[in-house]
């Protein structure tokens, strides 16, 4: 049996990318990602199937014993032809990055300064928003009311102390 991969059709690729968001919303974003490849490999620049991959990406940050993306991410955000998209994406990132990092007793206190960047992105990209888009605005206050929430400080403000070596 030849185990290669078999390309798609130009003509199915709508059809496609919605089962990638059907996958998306059962979470199962692996699926997602390989269908995303797959379109990707005909259409190397869908914007549709960019916006789909890193998502689907983004949403594999959280799950445990995942490898994390960071690299494939950032290679696919630069891929967006929109300033926008580029700059919310990247917002999103750091975003999913801050929350995986609340799940890690041991990261949790780095949550707050990839929140702070997420903020700053979508900071930016509310600037240039497109018409009636408010994407970046949900998600800004999806963060600060996370970082009130869970009472997040920047780690020189937690009162962590570190242990000196020498003691």
């Amino acid at each position: 049996m030849d185990l290669s991969l078999h390309d798609i059709h130009a003509d199915s690729i709508e059809l496609a990318l919605d089962k990638a968001r059907q996958y998306r919303s059962l979470l199962e974003p692996e699926i997602a990602e390989s269908i995303c490849l797959d379109v990707l490999h005909i259409e190397p620049e869908n914007q549709s199937a960019l916006r789909i991959y890193i998502l689907a990406l983004t949403d594999q940050i959280s799950i445990s014993g995942s490898q994390s993306p960071f690299q494939e991410l950032e290679l696919a955000i630069a891929r967006l032809k929109s300033d926008y998209d580029q700059i919310y994406f990247t917002g999103l990132f750091h975003e999913r990055r801050a929350r995986f990092m609340m799940t890690q007793p041991m990261s949790r206190a780095f949550a707050y300064d990839f929140f702070i960047k997420a903020l700053q992105c979508y900071q930016q990209a509310e600037a240039i928003r497109p018409e009636h888009n408010d994407e970046a605005t949900l998600r800004w206050n999806s963060c600060i009311r996370t970082i009130q929430r869970e009472k997040l400080k920047p780690v020189s403000d937690s009162g962590d102390v570190l242990l000196d070596r020498e003691s």
